[in-house]
């Protein structure tokens, strides 16, 4: 007979508080006094660097670093490489497993979880992604479209939803060495040794094109960011402290600020997407931080930073509502009506626009300056992704699932339903319905980095570049604007320039 083991699995979610998976799992262990292990499973599309399946250099860059810190705060922490399902189906040939895990929005995880159950293998999903429930509906039965219907309808649940105590993983049964040595091999939970596990290329699928990233652009270089839960909420602590969080609905969209000293954004984003820190832990700061509840989205009484940093958490959940039940978003249009129907330029005219996008050559100097930063960096601040995304598909006429495929690869807080919702939404052709944004660069520059200091940071090194003589751009606004209406088969009444 097979004596039991409790495991954690962890995917993303590398913090010990408010993680119910986690707790859950040591409940278990010290209920019943089984051998308890943590686990993480380096997945096969992490360390091969296959464009097809996407896990770029800057993900392997963080995941390589916060993974060994993670792993360093419990007794026993286990790292297996391989396939997910291969990996557990082996640890249960020699041990009865009970896995737990924290719950996804893609489809690929519930198909890992029947397999797993169809082997016999008892698996429990704790609900973690969306902190309002999963199943949440319109009045008459619906599922949301449109951003603001849902974000009143579940605010109160989100700003109300408790957060779980910290897990103690100190005390707890461990399997022996002997015990050990019958798993699968190991991999060793270092820095130095996940480096080795991945590849190093820097390949991106746009269409029927590879593009070798190494040949457009320099590796980013990956500076001040957190690895850890810890740097993380000191990182969102600063930032409440440092009263930036109230004039966050000022702010959060200025280039300018952006461009002096780290910004006036909190930076959350690498902490949300890699699961460091929930939004109900930040959330659960603010009104501390206020000693104010938020369960009115409309009431400024007290911060409308912080109403709207709230409403912008919202967001995520939103975007990650629609994928869960809209897996084809990945490559589908939301909206029916541009599904095949949107002209994109031809292919070799497509492929020349968008590798001058990446290299930061469209002669639109907010446009160029903002992917230089990603380019630099790995991280884009948020304006300016809306801004990239509408001049890529309506000036450059690319199709938005290029400029997706690229922020997978270049974004280190990449958050799949995120990119995928801020991609449809600056194509105009996902959720939230409105007559297509078409973003004019110019007035983009002129609202957002008035001074020019955001463009004059990220193209300093550029010997043309200069704000009084801008470069002559791939395409004339105007004629970029005339040809997206076709594009997209509308009138040139419908929409207005941004």
């Amino acid at each position: 007979m097979k004596s039991p083991l409790v495991i954690y699995w962890s995917r993303r979610d590398f913090r010990l508080a408010d993680n119910p998976a986690l707790l859950a799992a040591l409940l278990h262990s010290k209920k019943e006094n089984i051998p308890f292990l943590p686990i993480f499973i380096l997945e096969d599309y992490m360390t091969e660097g296959n464009p097809i399946h996407q896990f770029g250099l800057p993900s392997r860059w963080f995941l390589s670093r916060a993974l060994p810190d993670f792993a360093s705060q419990f007794k026993d922490f286990v790292i297996y490489k391989g396939k997910a399902v291969v990996t557990l189906k082996a640890i249960a040939e020699h041990v009865d497993v009970t896995v737990y895990v924290n719950d996804d929005v893609y489809v690929d995880f519930y198909t890992q979880v029947e397999k797993l159950q169809a082997a016999g293998i008892t698996v429990h999903v704790s609900e973690d992604a969306l902190s309002v429930p999963k199943d949440t509906r319109s009045q008459e039965g619906k599922l949301y479209s449109v951003f603001t219907p849902f974000k009143k309808n579940v605010w109160v649940k989100f700003v109300s939803t408790k957060v779980q105590k910290k897990a103690e993983v100190t005390d707890v049964l461990t399997l022996t060495r002997a015990e050990r040595q019958l798993l699968p091999k190991e991999v060793v939970a270092t820095t130095e040794a996940l480096e080795v596990e991945f590849r190093k290329s820097r390949l991106l699928q746009a269409g029927k094109h590879i593009i070798d990233l190494d040949t457009l652009t320099a590796a980013p270089e990956f500076q001040d960011w957190y690895i850890s839960e810890a740097e993380a909420l000191e990182r969102f602590k600063g930032y409440l402290q440092s009263g930036d969080l109230d004039g966050y609905r000022k702010n959060r969209d200025s280039l300018e600020l952006d461009a002096v000293g780290a910004g006036k954004t909190s930076k959350m984003s690498l902490a949300l997407a890699w699961g460091l820190v929930s939004s109900r832990t930040l959330v659960s700061l603010i009104q501390r931080h206020f000693e104010e509840s938020f369960d009115n989205p409309f009431s400024s009484r007290v911060s409308e930073g912080a109403l709207t940093y709230i409403s912008e958490l919202i967001w995520r959940e939103f975007y990650r509502y629609q994928l869960f039940h809209h897996p084809e978003l990945m490559d589908t249009e939301f909206q029916e009506r541009f599904r095949g129907t949107i002209a994109w330029v031809e292919d070799k005219t497509a492929e020349a626009r968008f590798i001058a996008w990446i290299k930061g050559e469209t002669g639109y100097p907010v446009v160029d300056a903002a992917m230089k930063q990603i380019a630099e960096t790995g991280w884009m601040h948020n304006r300016s992704r809306m801004v990239v995304a509408s001049i890529l598909t309506k000036n450059l006429g690319v199709d938005w699932r290029w400029g997706q495929e690229y922020f997978r690869a270049a974004l280190i807080d990449l958050d799949e339903a995120s990119n995928n919702g801020g991609w449809q939404w600056g194509a105009s052709v996902g959720a939230d319905p409105k007559p297509i944004r078409i973003f004019n660069p110019e007035l983009q520059a002129k609202n957002y980095d008035a001074s020019g200091a955001y463009q004059k940071r990220w193209l300093e090194s550029d010997k043309n570049f200069s704000l009084l003589a801008p470069s002559v751009p791939i395409v004339e606004h105007k004629t970029a604007r005339e040809e997206a209406l076709k594009r997209y088969g509308l009138s040139k009444e419908e929409p207005r320039d941004y």
